[in-house]
């Protein structure tokens, strides 16, 4: 009992065999820059006049230079290289470097190291390993004599159901002994160039297997078969990722979108002496702009364009951007300058459905309107009271407020309230 507790004692402070070969690995490498190192010191020397002054100094930063730039990459590269040949953490029996590895079993370790591993167990010179996408195709690697490669196929590589079936019908395994019976799961072997398939199961889903061309031994086949139940969860997990930002991803492009919109839909709503102005929730039908024309008076457009589709906001933003800017410019003057640019502006455009707009003025108690078409209606406790469609309109404010309606909706309200002044 006592030589068992020695010897699980002596197991933790001595290092494990993987341990012991990476030590051995960086011993290996680094002797070797050392003596690259020096080799190359003397051989400068050696070539440098001894008349120079400053001879070993100059040799000392000669092989600092070459050291820093070709010997220590060069060493870095090698040592990679020998650890990717000659080791593995997930094939090592040492449990400490297992349980370390299996922590930083992500995607890439399996694409990259995984499954060159995997394929090394079954003795294989090659082998395939097909990866379920998030869009359910299958996206397949190769591995061939140490190299390794992702197909890229014009399309995506779809995973006939009956091989799937077939699959997870045979979580352990399945050798071609197993499809002899059936001629059209063998043709999948022999596309595959397999001899041996194991499936990487997860909740019974397939999320992809490794096909190699020799069938393994039995320890081979249980290492494999921890190494594919690991593989599955990555591959579960790695879509379940792949979700959640693309969810993320649309739910910001929806944030930005409805900022844009926020940004397309009303203009700044001026505060102006006695007026209360609100907005109502708009469609892409109409757009609503109120800017200042030279005189300083405050003007308001609500403009829609004949014509819903999709991306008729983008026009209608354009047309009252062209009349924002007009006025700024200072540029208008009045009803008939803006009414003439907007038409103008439809002209340019090519546009061949006839739009309907309100031009109004925002005086001290009253409002002067012009209206365009039959879809706008100004009411005031549910009556109409623009009189005449296409001339200039007086409403006054004394009787309430009103509301300009698009198709029975609301889309701008205005209230005055006389100010006290004191």
């Amino acid at each position: 009992m006592n030589f068992f507790k020695l010897k699980n004692t002596l197991k933790y402070f001595l290092p494990s065999s993987y341990q012991l070969k990476v030590s051995i690995t960086t011993i290996l490498t680094r002797t070797l820059f050392i003596l690259l190192v020096y080799i190359s010191y003397f051989f400068i020397l050696d070539k440098i006049p001894s008349l120079v002054p400053y001879r070993l100094e100059l040799a000392f930063l000669l092989v600092s230079a070459v050291s820093l730039i070709i010997y220590l990459p060069f060493i870095e590269r090698l040592t990679k290289s020998i650890r990717l040949k000659f080791l593995s953490e997930y094939l090592t029996e040492d449990e400490e470097s297992y349980r370390q590895a299996i922590k930083r079993f992500n995607f890439d370790a399996l694409v990259k190291h995984v499954f060159p591993d995997m394929v090394k167990l079954t003795g294989s010179q090659s082998g395939t390993m097909a990866v379920l996408n998030p869009n359910g195709s299958f996206a397949f690697h190769s591995y061939f004599r140490g190299r390794q490669k992702k197909l890229s196929p014009t399309k995506d590589i779809e995973v006939k159901k009956t091989f799937q079936e077939f699959l997870i019908s045979r979580r352990n395994g399945a050798s071609v002994a197993d499809a002899v019976a059936n001629p059209e799961i063998n043709y999948d072997f022999m596309e595959l160039h397999a001899n041996y398939v194991y499936p990487f199961i997860f909740r019974e889903k397939l999320f992809g297997f490794i096909a190699v061309s020799n069938i393994p031994s039995p320890d081979a086949e249980h290492s494999i078969s921890l190494l594919a139940g690991q593989s599955a969860v990555t591959i579960h997990n790695h879509i379940l990722s792949y979700h959640i930002s693309e969810n993320k991803k649309y739910q910001k492009e929806a944030e930005y979108a409805i900022r844009v919109q926020n940004l397309l839909e009303t203009g700044t709503i001026p505060e102006l002496p006695g007026w209360k102005i609100e907005a109502f929730k708009r469609t892409n039908r109409n757009l609503i702009e109120f800017f200042q024309v030279e005189d300083g008076s405050w003007y308001f457009v609500v403009l829609n364009a004949g014509r819903s589709y999709q991306h008729i906001g983008i026009l209608l933003s354009y047309i009252l951007g062209v009349v924002y800017s007009q006025s700024k410019l200072r540029i208008l003057k009045g009803f008939s300058d803006i009414k003439a640019l907007i038409h103008s502006t439809f002209q340019k455009l090519e546009w061949k459905y006839k739009p309907e707009l309100i031009i109004g003025k925002i005086g001290y108690s009253e409002l002067f309107v012009i209206q365009e078409g039959l879809q706008f209606r100004i009411t005031r406790k549910n009556e109409e009271v623009v009189a005449s469609i296409g001339w200039k309109n007086v409403i006054s404010m004394d009787k309430g407020p009103i509301t300009i309606l698009q198709n029975g909706e609301p889309i701008l309200k205005f209230k005055f309230e006389e100010i006290d002044f004191i």
